[in-house]
Parts: C-alpha cells; structure tokens; sequence
C-alpha cells in the first residue's frame, strides 16, 4: 500500500468524486441505523492507500457535499471539517512513520497506550457509573462498555503477539499488525469526534453549563454503539477493502506511466 502512488490528474479527481459519492451513499443508508456508520472505514481505507494529500481532500469534499443529502448545519460542518481531514491526514501519514525502526517501536507503544486506556476508561465508567444516562439506555450502556472492554482487550493480545513474533521470530505480520493498529486507532478517534461534538455543538447553540453536561452525557448513546463499529469494521474489512483499492491505483498508476510520453 503507497501513498504515494501517481497518476493523470482526471483519474485523481474521478476516484476522489467515486469515493465522495460513495461515502455519502453509505452515510445515507446507515443513518437509519443508529451507531452504524462506513465513513471511517472507507476515509481510513483511501487515505492509507492513496496517501494523506488525497485524503484530506475527500474529506473535506464530503464534508461539504453532504449538505446536498442532510441540509445545511453550520455545528456539523465545522465538525466534519475539522474532524474528518484531520481523520484523513492521521492515517494517511502513518506509513511513513512505521518506516523506520524507532517508528515501528514508538508506534507499538503508541498503540498499546490507547488499547490499554480505552480498557481503563470502560472500566472505570462501568465500575463508578459515570455515563449518566436514563435507566432505559443503562443497560445497553453497560453492555456495549464491556463490549468495547473485550475487542480492545482482544486487539492488545493480538498486536502484542504479532508484533513479537516479527520482531524475534523475523515472521511477515506487517499486514495484520497494521490492521489490529489501525482499528484500535480508529476507536480512539471515534471517541475524539464525539468529545470534538461535545465542544463545538454547544458553543454554536449557546448552551448553558447544565444543557452542555447533558448533551455530553446524551452523545454516549451514539459513541458507544459506534466505537464498536468502527472497531469491527476497520479490524475485519480494512485488507480486503484496501487490497481493491491498491489494485485500481497500481493498474491506473502503471497505464498513465506507459502512456506518459517520453
């Protein structure tokens, strides 16, 4: 997977609209789901194949065009473009930092930070009962804390295992270990878009402290449910979805080469 592959700019642009398009079809149909969505996957997939520069400008068209499909609500839009590029440049950028040896070591460490904090966080707002929510959601809360407890739990054994084997036993894991990174990277940045809302929602409707803490509270009922999906998603279709997409840019990169006059 290179982010740095070339081709003609009109191929560039039709696979950033393709893209586009196909993120707000997805947006679209999952939005009658609550907690399921397939930006993150699809933003994640395309940014790490054809790189950060190219990401970052199918985030920000999507983030605008999608007040076609939604309507237009300034607190959104200034959400999604902030968040979303920024989504883009992350994983975007992440091959490059991996390169070296210092890269794969500090981004091991990097990685088992957030998978053991997001473990500590579900914890401790399980054991201490801090997600105020109404006693019809609790429940499901709690079920979906745990949830998350485990698949984080799952993604830390999995990447603390692979990652040794490659590094003692020389064995190829780069594949894997990039996905069990990147889908602990993406529940971490799930969360952030939801503290992002947390902050951005309420200074743009003039809230006052006590609206504010309960909209914080209210916007669990949407991150829980969509931390484990990204999760999920980004863990079991990040390969197969990004080995389509390295194909298509190979084949096109490699014609617009031949053609390319010498």
């Amino acid at each position: 997977m290179n982010g740095g592959v070339g081709f003609s700019p009109s191929k560039e642009t039709a696979y950033i609209a393709v893209t586009c398009a196909l993120l707000l079809g997805g947006q679209f149909v999952f939005s009658f789901v609550a907690g399921v969505e397939i930006v993150t996957l699809i933003l994640v997939c395309f940014s790490s194949v054809f790189g950060a520069r190219r990401g970052v400008i199918l985030a920000a068209s999507f983030s605008v065009s999608r007040c076609i499909v939604f309507g237009f609500t300034p607190a959104v839009l200034v959400l999604y473009l902030i968040y979303y590029p920024a989504l883009a440049a992350i994983f975007g950028g992440l091959g490059h930092f991996q390169n070296s040896a210092f890269g794969k070591a500090a981004f091991a460490i990097v990685v088992n930070l957030l998978l053991i904090s997001l473990m500590l966080a579900c914890s401790l707002s399980y054991a201490l009962n801090l997600i105020k929510v109404s006693r019809i959601y609790k429940v499901t809360a709690d079920v979906l804390l745990w949830i998350i407890f485990s698949l984080c739990a799952v993604l830390l054994a999995a990447f603390d295992v692979l990652f040794i084997s490659a590094k003692f036993f020389k064995r190829q894991n780069g594949a894997l270990l990039k996905v069990v990174a990147f889908a602990a990277i993406a529940a971490v940045c799930t969360i952030c878009f939801t503290l992002l809302d947390d902050v951005i929602s309420p200074l743009f409707y003039g809230m006052n402290g006590v609206s504010a803490l309960a909209y914080f509270y209210a916007s669990f009922t949407a991150m829980l449910p969509q931390t484990v999906c990204a999760i999920v998603t980004v863990a079991t279709l990040f390969l197969p979805v990004t080995k389509v997409l390295s194909r298509f840019s190979a084949k096109h990169s490699l014609y617009d080469k031949v053609r390319k006059p010498q």
